[in-house]
């Protein structure tokens, strides 16, 4: 990546990252106050209703990455007219998908009460989900003009904006369940909330590129293409849907609905982590896609490697955090009662290394078209999911359906894909891609012994106690990631671009 891209790639890191600190502090702060005002059962309700939602909104289809990855080559050439009329083409088509998620919405009404097991009134429930299904709605209105800023690598200006309007939204609902307690308040400031975003967003895209404006419109060919690619970036999203928001509405139907509250609160943590993560390779997506129009498969694969590697490091790290504070940051921040078995944290820290090292592939996957060439594997992959998750449910409830999610990506996803990225892109075998994914899980299991043994000694779980296992683990799995890869070939480019770029930075 030439130093241009690498500067903006780390200034998107940089604002994304202390904009996702900033709303997971607030967010934090929220769900404690949303907790000890609503309780485990409202809370589970909502993360329920939030996955329901999530599932409706494959409506999109995938046409914002399509949009996207058809833009790089009209933006690297300039084709201010291309790029124009790609967006009417996307406002088009975001129009009809509106239109889909509202009739999905309101056929679902009817059959809420087959997947929501709650002592609520069901008209209160229908309430909340009509309200939770208008703010779908709304989250689609004017956000086709973000792609613009998202693939001119200025995703920071999009970030600063989208963490402005939360911060304000996550104070306000905080402030009315504080005075009142009315969950219908907070989800309407909620509505209004996710409008004023995208309506800032879209003026600022209007600002910026004032060409966006003009009424072009796209060439058949271009739209075959588009179509194209949208049916295999469809079937990864339905899979991707399918695997993180059907979890809770198994538990909801196989269990019951204040299990999703309790699952929900370990879930916000990982899935933080997991956010703050996605944030760099978010950043760097424009970039690679970039990169990628140089036909240099030798470079091209070395960044990937390089990227694999700090994936890792950052995963890794969190991972064996987890292990040894995981329990004890749920019991100070919501309390005990708010525990569930160890058989169960475990398996969501598994779940969450193995879907977060997927990362440098998915980047990779967006900006070469390699979607098209996998997609029969989403299909695969929702089916076994479905499949495995119904029947592990019955027989071990929460810890059988989410184990059903980490046997469903293991048989199919994590290894062929990366096959396919080296079949298809880099055109050779991926023995060494496999050999350094071993390495990087048995470096894991090492570091992970001072988190298990330090729990065995440091069994209290106050604040302090807490912050010392952290820094303890913290150093400790510092030293061992060092010094088991300071030798290998990635570490040393890692090292030697983080030295480019501040004296880059400097002059």
């Amino acid at each position: 990546m030439s130093n241009s891209r690498t500067r903006n790639s780390a200034k998107n890191v940089a604002l994304g990252f202390a904009a996702q600190i900033i709303v997971l502090i607030i967010n934090f702060i929220t769900r404690t106050i949303f907790i000890h005002y609503l309780g485990a059962e409202m809370l589970g309700i909502s993360g329920l209703y939030t996955n329901i939602l999530s599932l409706l909104s494959m409506a999109e289809l995938g046409f914002g990455n399509a949009i996207i990855y058809s833009m790089y080559r009209p933006i690297k050439n300039k084709d201010e007219k291309q790029i124009a009329a790609l967006l009417n083409y996307y406002r088009r088509i975001y129009i009809s998908i509106i239109g889909a998620i509202v009739v999905a919405g309101c056929i679902l009404i009817p059959f809420l009460t087959y997947i929501v097991h709650s002592s609520l009134d069901n008209r209160d429930l229908i309430a909340y989900y009509i309200l939770f299904l208008i703010n779908t709605v709304c989250s689609y209105a004017f956000v086709y003009k973000t792609s613009i800023i998202n693939a001119q690598q200025k995703m920071y200006i999009t970030k600063i904006i989208n963490v402005s309007v939360l911060v304000v939204q996550l104070l306000a609902q905080t402030t009315i369940l504080a005075i009142s307690q009315s969950y219908v308040a907070f989800l309407i400031v909620q509505i209004c909330c996710t409008l004023l975003n995208n309506i800032l967003c879209s003026a600022i895209a209007n600002r910026m590129y004032p060409y966006i404006r003009q009424s072009a419109s796209l060439q058949p060919s271009h739209k075959k293409e588009i179509k194209k690619n949208v049916s295999s970036i469809f079937l990864y999203k339905v899979s991707g849907t399918i695997l993180n928001n059907t979890d809770n509405i198994f538990i909801s139907m196989l269990v019951n609905t204040i299990a999703v509250g309790f699952y929900s609160n370990y879930y916000m943590v990982v899935s933080a982590l997991s956010n703050i993560i996605f944030i760099f390779f978010n950043a760097i997506t424009a970039s690679v896609g970039n990169l990628m129009t140089e036909k240099d498969s030798e470079k091209q694969e070395s960044v990937f490697m390089q990227l694999n590697y700090i994936c890792f490091f950052i995963t890794g790290f969190c991972v064996i955090e987890l292990i040894a504070i995981f329990n004890s940051f749920i019991t100070i921040w919501v309390g005990s009662d708010y525990l569930m078995d160890n058989n169960i944290t475990i398996i969501i820290i598994i779940n969450f290394y193995i879907y977060t090292m997927q990362n440098p592939i998915w980047t990779f996957r967006d900006t070469t078209g390699l979607f098209k060439d996998a997609k029969n594997d989403t299909i695969l992959l929702a089916i076994v999911n479905i499949v495995l998750s119904f029947i592990m449910g019955k027989i071990c409830g929460v810890f059988g359906i989410l184990l059903a999610t980490v046997v469903s990506r293991l048989l199919i996803t994590s290894w062929h894909q990366p096959y396919l990225l080296y079949k298809k892109i880099f055109k050779h075998g991926y023995s060494k891609f496999i050999s350094k994914q071993l390495l990087y899980v048995g470096i894991v299991l090492i570091s992970s012994i001072p988190s298990v043994l330090i729990n065995q000694f440091i069994i209290e779980t106050t604040l302090l106690h807490t912050i010392i296992k952290a820094i303890i683990v913290a150093i400790s799995t510092l030293l061992i990631f060092t010094i088991t890869t300071y030798r290998t070939k990635e570490f040393t480019q890692c090292k030697n671009r983080i030295m480019q770029l501040i004296k880059s930075r400097n002059n």
